[in-house]
């Protein structure tokens, strides 16, 4: 019999679906959980089974690892609620299908059966679908050919109602240009700072009053932080890097190792649209040059979008045959048409990156110090498991100092605490956490390292009396006051600045900021500059407290989005996809839930809690 001939995109669906439904029941079988209980409950008329929860949670956990760049433990992963929201989405899967049902929506047995058929894991050695073969293979993971059958079935179902819903949901244009013209918005402005040079009258001496007064008006600043007592051993690989000597023939390895890097070819970031013909590119291309079509809307004619032609950063030999075409250009631009292995082709480059090629000798030093580090890594690696066994035995921090070659130190630390061992995330968080019950216990640091700590003692936050804080009260009197004669002179300047009287008609060092969108910054100001210039008045001026002095800015000239211009054109079509991304997501979930309250949910709890028990190591 004749079968008609699946694309890769419909293939791929099938093994990811197959796939998860493989993964999912794997995990406890067809027989369910300890062999008797199949199900956690019912969604309305659907059994939620175990196997599909074990599967969500797995995947859970997967993803929010890969999220954190770490494992987690089964204590974090219930603390953190991914059961719950494992459990979650089943339970709104199993919803959909229940409505699914409802409405009469069903795959038949044909759509079925060129899934199943498809799976290598079913076919004979000849490659094709063998009956044996399928009944093995379901028997050994514990899965009955009614439940998998099923299971594909309600699947292909589900994907019909999700399409059905979300054809058509997409955002006016107005949204997208609304928003671009937000971002796309440039203003110049000017600012001038004001600092304690230009008073005329020097800086008031503090009387005993103001003294006693800000002292108690500003306890905070005076009040030391509470610390802990802590005595730590560690050793990094920085530590041991200059005990190893390193042979020249390992350097050169380590270079050719890393060739990839040290050797970076020229690339160019490109888009390619391939045309049915070389006429129809030729007449394309012409078009661009006259300026009649831009590279957007060939694109868009062509049925596709910008991500469905962006080929990313690509070498001259990645390009095969259009490569020496497309690397002619000087400055980013569109060329062609070119030949390709899928026929004649336009493409658009973006950006031009230059290669860069650093030879053994300039990277010497470095490939030393790496190498080095390499081999003081591993050795660590070997003293830790020294160390964790004369830790387990009792030893003190001391002993094993003295025993291994992991230094011994003590620092009095509180949250602020910089430099050296403070510099490392896990001993903050480590001396953070640690109490005087705790024993000593090796920890690893970002780089490679360990360390071990004990809390010796705490020291309280306490307000230094005056008495002893005296001239550093003084300090911050003086710059207060100086603060406020400067923010009074600002603010009556900025009263008279407009656009006809700008900030160096008052005498004032003017800096020239032009063509500003709102993600800008300016180097040694605050970081609240640029934002105000945008939300300050055109002929208006706003004052701003600095880290030295006040800031007066005054915006020039207010530039519109140029919907014309081709980077605003494609900004447009790239916030527009990914608003109808987001509203088809939000589209999808809001329906989900609708459904899910439309039925019943009777979960057992305590079903559930031996699945987390066994799943996770605990209820």
């Amino acid at each position: 019999m004749a079968t008609k001939k699946k694309s890769g995109a419909s293939k791929l669906a099938v093994w990811i679906i197959v796939g998860l439904l493989m993964f999912g029941m794997i995990g406890f079988g067809a027989a369910g959980f300890n062999g008797t209980q199949r199900s956690l409950g019912k969604v309305g008329d659907k059994t939620v089974s175990i196997s599909s929860y074990s599967s969500a949670l797995q995947n859970e956990m997967a993803q929010f690892q890969e999220q954190i760049g770490r494992d987690i433990t089964p204590q974090e992963m219930q603390a953190i609620g991914l059961d719950q929201r494992a459990l979650n989405r089943v339970v709104t899967t199993r919803a959909l299908d229940q409505l699914v049902t409802d409405l009469g929506l069903s795959a038949g047995d044909a759509r079925v059966r060129e899934q199943v058929v498809e799976i290598p894991a079913f076919q004979g050695l000849d490659g094709k679908f063998d009956r044996e073969s399928y009944a093995e293979v379901l028997q050994r993971n514990n899965l009955k050919e009614a439940d998998f059958e099923t299971s594909l079935r309600e699947d292909a179902a589900r994907r019909i109602l999700r399409e059905a819903v979300l054809t058509g949901v997409t955002a006016p244009e107005a949204y997208a240009k609304a928003l671009v013209a937000y971002l796309a918005e440039t203003r110049d402005f000017s600012w001038a700072r004001l600092t304690q040079d230009i008073l005329v009258s020097p800086a008031p001496e503090p009387r005993e009053e103001d003294l006693v007064a800000y002292h108690s008006d500003n306890p905070a600043e005076f009040t030391t932080l509470a610390a802990k007592s802590i005595t730590y051993i560690w050793l990094t690989p920085a530590m041991l890097a200059d005990s190893f000597d390193i042979q020249e023939s390992d350097l050169r390895a380590a270079y050719d190792a890393r060739s990839d890097e040290f050797i970076q070819l020229p690339r160019r970031l490109v888009e390619r649209v391939i045309f049915p013909s070389q006429e129809a590119a030729e007449n394309a291309m012409e078009s661009i040059t006259e300026q009649s079509v831009t590279f957007e809307e060939v694109v868009e004619a062509s049925g596709l979008t910008l991500q469905d032609v962006d080929l990313g950063d690509m070498t001259e030999a990645e390009l095969g045959a259009a490569g020496p075409l497309v690397f002619s250009l000087e400055e980013p631009g569109v060329i062609g048409p070119a030949q390709t292995d899928l026929g004649p082709a336009l493409f658009r480059v973006n950006a031009i990156l230059d290669g860069n090629v650093q030879s053994f000798d300039s990277v010497r030093d470095q490939l030393k110090l790496d190498v080095a580090l390499d081999l003081a890594t591993r050795q660590i690696a070997e003293i830790a498991e020294e160390v964790d066994d004369l830790l387990a035995g009792g030893a003190s921090l001391e002993d094993v100092a003295s025993e291994t070659d992991l230094q011994l130190a003590a620092l009095d630390w509180h949250l602020q605490t910089e430099g050296g061992i403070s510099d490392y995330e896990e001993f903050q968080t480590a001396a953070a956490a640690v109490t005087a019950e705790d024993f000593p216990e090796l920890g690893n640091l970002s780089d490679n390292g360990i360390f071990a700590l004990r809390l010796d003692g705490e020291i309280p936050a306490e307000l230094q009396p005056l008495q002893s804080v005296r001239e550093t009260v003084a300090e911050s009197w003086r710059a207060e006051q100086i603060q406020q004669q400067l923010r009074a002179l600002a603010e009556s300047i900025a009263a008279q600045v407009s656009l006809d009287a700008p900030l160096a008609s008052f005498g004032l060092t003017e800096n020239l900021q032009d063509d500003m969108n709102r993600n800008d910054t300016v180097d040694g100001t605050p970081p609240a500059l640029v934002a105000t210039a945008f939300e300050t008045e055109l002929g208006k001026a706003a004052v701003l407290d600095a880290a030295e002095g006040v800031i007066i800015l005054a915006p020039r000239a207010i530039r519109a989005a140029d919907f014309e211009d081709a980077q605003v054109k494609s900004l447009i079509g790239i916030l527009g996809n990914r608003i109808d991304t987001t509203l088809a997501s939000d589209v999808l979930e809001a329906f989900s839930n609708a459904a899910r309250s439309a039925v019943d949910v009777e979960i057992n709890p305590t079903t559930l809690r031996s699945v987390n028990s066994s799943l996770l190591g605990g209820g």
